[in-house]
């Protein structure tokens, strides 16, 4: 399929292809389509993806509230990001600081007391802010000349994965491969980030 560079036309492909797709995804494709319209990192694309991931970070943060509303994590992690962005904060402490979370993330999705959907809800919407700073730290990974829209997140390693990922398993109870998914929430998930997290950014 030829890859538009124009970023209406790609959001226009996406959402048929959202619409179309028998569990409501967008490939990980398509979302490498649209910040490669975006632009370069010398061209203020880097910082239009990072808006885009901190605000992505931020609607699902609701979900982290209503388990742990006494942990402010995500949204120190999220501040931290538009620090980076800002150039108020050095990017190696920041580096330090997202290894560190990432830990610990990593370790209490992992601990068994955890593994319930109540549990993985807000896990996943922590570590979607963790995505939120590792974009404001290093960018987006993709390859702007070599985008296929057939690409998915099953195709990527968990270290990799963007914060539109965690955001939308968070909001629809887990990505596609978990029997609990709901395909109707993950389709007004990327219906919104289709059209009004892309305009924010």
């Amino acid at each position: 399929m030829l890859v538009s560079t124009n970023l209406d036309q790609i959001t226009a492909q996406a959402l048929t292809a959202v619409y179309n797709h028998p569990q409501h995804d967008l490939n990980l494709g398509y979302r490498q389509a649209i910040w490669a319209a975006y632009g370069s990192a010398n061209n203020s694309g880097h910082k239009k993806r990072a808006n885009l991931a901190i605000l992505t970070a931020k609607s699902v943060l609701t979900i982290w509230n209503n388990v742990w509303h006494d942990d402010s994590t995500p949204h120190q992690i999220l501040n931290t990001a538009e620090q980076v962005l800002n150039g108020t904060l050095n990017n190696q402490i920041a580096r330090n600081y997202r290894d560190e979370v990432w830990t610990i993330f990593e370790n209490k999705a992992s601990e068994q007391e955890f593994q319930s959907l109540e549990y993985q809800k807000p896990i996943n919407a922590g570590l979607a802010a963790i995505a939120a700073l590792n974009t404001a730290l290093y960018d987006e990974e993709f390859d702007p000349d070599n985008i296929d829209y057939n690409l998915t997140d099953a195709d990527m390693d968990a270290y990799e994965t963007d914060s539109s990922f965690w955001a939308a398993a968070a909001y629809a109870n887990g990505p596609i491969w978990e029997p609990m998914s709901d395909a109707n929430k993950r389709l007004e998930f990327w219906n919104w980030w289709l059209t009004t997290a892309k305009a924010g950014a």
